[in-house]
């Protein structure tokens, strides 16, 4: 039993403090650029006052924030007691919480911009409990010591836990053998980290978000005069919106490798008895913890651009939090060649085939996949060609594009069972291989439209635990027999068939 209390870095009240600054930052600059910065500190001008009061509220809030960010560190601490870790917090309002280190499942680890100059770390404590997508509690700011003994207190007390219940099961940590190994399972190289960046898809987060910043700027960018000294130009107008365009997506092309860079550099997965530990980061490094038995499924990811080159990234499925803002989905593999992820994969899931030979979908239902997106695309487009004639008709290229992407899904979707297993592939413009175990299998539900009943087609959608809530992997237009098959294999949930008519 121990009651030495413990306190955060006292760093902590600056991270508390940017923390909170930075969830008003933004509605503070929205005020601003909405009076137009029309501020003056001229004791003579008619907005020195205006400017006078702002600059009051803005270092009254500072001060504040920055008093209850200290309070909130001077009122926490934690100390280790009766084998539970024991955290005492509040503002107003004294608050405890003791959380039994057998109950523990992982410890997530992030060293941001304040940690690392001090060798601290912020830990998040993930419990068995599903909180919703947040971790049962966060240590902001401790030294390593001090995370490394949350550690082996928590091992110390699930190796006790282990030998009262010897009896009952074999007791792994009680071996006399048994010495803990971590090993290196996948190391991101620096070629593949390249690849990943300058191909990843969060060019169009960063482009809306961009334009976001932008729209903030109307008030002192006049784009009136702009447009005066741009009049000149008017019969290439066209062709300037166009390279303003290109410009600008190049500018967020190149955000999006920077922030894809910092966030995957040296990437490493490592496994420890039954955990893997995912590390990543330059600026702000993470480790993350994910206990095997957490794991409800795997998915395999080829965009069309990663799978010329024999590319896919592996995400993994895990039941409650993930460690990072409560993300149902793990990146196991940002970017790794097929085949070697299949190697990999193995030494993870040895009780898993990543071959399966698939059933595809019959050629009866390739009209539907054909047809899908054309139903409500050629309206639309037409419509559009014919009120913005003549440069509306560029949109009907989007109908041979429909169509083309309808006869790679069909070809792509399949499906295959064994006894323990299930593998589901289908496409949206990404190729996606979605792999789960019928005991991790929450429902599985068939579904079959009045004009699919008349060809004996049907669809199927598994249902998973991912996250706080859940994931899903579907597939369309199957021989409706088979899928029953596959209902009848997954026996648990039989009522839960449902026939869409």
């Amino acid at each position: 039993m121990s009651r030495n209390v413990n306190r955060l870095h006292p760093i902590t009240i600056m991270i508390s403090f940017f923390a909170s600054l930075k969830s008003i930052v933004i509605p503070g600059i929205i005020i601003l650029l909405g009076r137009g910065f029309h501020y003056s500190l001229n004791p003579s001008s008619k907005q020195f006052i205006d400017t006078l009061i702002v600059i009051v509220i803005i270092l009254f809030v500072l001060c504040m924030i920055l008093i209850i960010s200290y309070i909130n560190w001077k009122r926490f601490v934690y100390w280790f007691e009766d084998e539970e870790l024991r955290i005492e917090y509040g503002l107003f309002v004294k608050k405890k919480r003791y959380i039994p280190f057998e109950r523990i499942q992982s410890l997530n680890y992030k060293e941001g911009v304040f940690h690392r100059p001090l060798k601290l770390v912020k830990v998040s404590i993930e419990t068995a409990a599903d909180s919703g997508g947040k971790s049962e509690a966060d240590l902001t700011a401790i030294t390593r010591v001090q995370a490394d003994t949350i550690e082996k207190e928590m091992k110390k007390a699930k190796k006790k836990l282990s030998e009262v219940e010897q009896n009952e099961r074999v007791d792994f940590y009680n071996s006399p053998n048994h010495q803990s190994v971590r090993t290196i399972i996948h190391r991101m190289s620096k070629k593949d980290l390249i690849l990943l960046a300058t191909t990843s898809s969060g060019i169009g987060v960063v482009f809306s978000g961009l334009a976001a910043i932008m729209s903030q700027f109307d008030d002192w960018i006049r784009y009136d005069e702009l447009y005066g000294q741009l009049q000149s130009f008017v019969k290439l107008g066209t062709i300037i919106v166009i390279i303003a365009v290109l410009i600008f997506l190049l500018i967020s092309w190149f955000v999006s490798v920077v922030i894809t860079f910092l966030s995957y550099y040296e990437f490493v997965v490592e496994k420890e008895e039954d955990k893997l530990f995912i590390s990543k980061g330059l600026l702000e490094k993470k480790r993350i913890t994910i206990p095997m038995k957490r794991i409800q499924g795997v998915r395999i990811v080829e965009n069309p651009f990663r799978q010329l080159f024999g590319y896919s990234t592996i995400v993994i499925e895990s039941a409650g939090s993930s460690g990072e803002k409560g993300e149902r989905k793990i990146v196991l593999l940002p970017l790794v060649k097929k085949q070697l992820a299949f190697k990999i994969l193995e030494k993870l899931f040895p009780e898993t085939q990543w071959d399966l030979p698939l059933e595809h979908a019959p050629k009866r239902a390739k009209r539907r996949y054909l047809l899908t997106y054309l139903y409500w695309l050629t309206p639309i487009t037409l419509s559009i060609s014919y009120f913005a004639f003549p440069y509306g008709l560029w949109v009907l290229i989007i109908l041979p594009l429909a169509l083309i992407l309808g006869a790679w899904q069909y070809k792509s979707a399949g499906y295959a069972a064994n006894e323990q297993q299930l593998t589901v592939v289908y496409r949206g413009i990404s190729k996606i291989t979605f792999v789960t175990f019928k005991q991790r299998i929450q429902a599985i539900s068939l579904s079959q439209s009045y004009l699919a009943k008349r060809k004996s087609l049907g669809s199927m959608t598994v249902h998973i635990m991912s996250g706080s809530s859940g994931s899903v992997a579907s597939i369309k237009h199957f021989d409706q027999e088979n899928l029953e098959g596959i209902f009848e294999w997954y026996q648990p949930n039989t009522h839960s068939l449902q026939n869409k008519k």
